[in-house]
């Protein structure tokens, strides 16, 4: 996609990806505050919410599925690429693409068992709040379709003309960690 269509659903996808990202620091800090809130009223008043760490249960998965399908970048990921730097770029575009495919089609074909387990998830409900199961683990849906969605985004990019940008070796600044 190119040109303005290109150019919208960009656009389209960084204020998903923003909302997502500030989504995930508001449920963190609800957590953070319900576990307060949690630990004061068993031990100051001496009456625990029982419902207090089912919600942060729950919050903490709904964030880690959604921050990972729509906020995290391909960058940020954990990857073993002791070869992938060593090869040419031909090389990385035919192991990207090779990834992306295997990808793309494993969960493409667990994607209606993922969807009919969670489904039949209606049956059963939270036993604090009483929430029903499938909503709870719904984001589990939406993390497996995104990361579908994610490596079909990323075979039509290194099918572009301009598929170099897609393989290029990141600078060192960029994959420094923690230990330098």
């Amino acid at each position: 996609m190119t040109g303005r269509a290109g150019q919208a659903m960009a656009r389209a996808l960084r204020i998903l990806a923003k909302t997502a990202e500030a989504a995930s620091v508001a449920a963190f800090a609800a957590m953070f505050l319900l576990f307060l809130a949690g630990v004061f009223a068993r031990y100051a008043l001496n009456r625990p919410l029982v419902w207090s760490d089912e919600l942060i249960m729950i919050l903490f998965l709904w964030v880690v599925f959604l921050t990972e399908a729509l906020v995290i970048t391909e960058r940020e990921q954990v990857t073993f690429d002791g070869i992938y730097d060593l090869v040419g770029e031909r090389w990385r575009r035919a192991i990207q693409a090779t990834a992306a495919l295997l990808i793309a089609a494993m969960f493409l074909a667990a994607l209606p068992t993922i969807f009919d387990y969670v489904r039949f998830l209606w049956r059963e409900r939270t036993t604090a709040l009483q929430w029903r199961l499938d909503f709870v683990y719904l984001c589990f849906v939406v993390f497996w379709a995104a990361v579908i969605v994610r490596a079909l985004i990323k075979l039509v990019r290194l099918a572009r003309p301009d598929w170099r940008d897609e393989v290029a070796i990141a600078r060192a600044d960029e994959r420094a960690s923690v230990l330098g």
